[in-house]
């Protein structure tokens, strides 16, 4: 499914929050994302359509099972190619974590899974 980069940060991010929080909310999204709780909404709406997301009125959010797996997907994406460029390549951590999160969205799986498999 795609669902283009800010769709795909909503989620990591939604994941994320889970795992630290145990719950997701979407002012907690819109705090760590740095936008606007309408925006949240509007994303919210997008990915609920898809099926990926369950919302109770002004509750808490859950994710369906294609939505968890989406983002377990899109998160060890995320971890995978951060940890190439810093440990691999020498990147600075912070660096690493910024560029990995744009080149998760774009990169072939093809591509991904040598950079997963690689092996110094």
């Amino acid at each position: 499914m795609d669902l283009g980069e800010s769709l795909e940060d909503y989620l990591e991010t939604m994941l994320i929050l889970e795992e630290r929080h145990g719950k997701i909310r979407s002012v907690d999204v819109a705090n760590e994302m740095a936008v606007s709780k309408p925006s949240v909404n509007k994303a919210m709406k997008i990915l609920k359509e898809k099926g990926l997301l369950l919302q109770e009125s002004y509750g808490d959010i859950h994710f369906t099972d294609s939505g968890k797996q989406l983002a377990d997907k899109i998160y060890h994406r995320h971890k995978t190619i951060s940890s190439f460029l810093c440990n691999v390549l020498g990147v600075d951590a912070e660096v690493a974590d910024e560029e990995a999160c744009h080149i998760e969205h774009v990169i072939s799986e093809d591509t991904f899974q040598k950079i997963a498999n690689f092996k110094k």
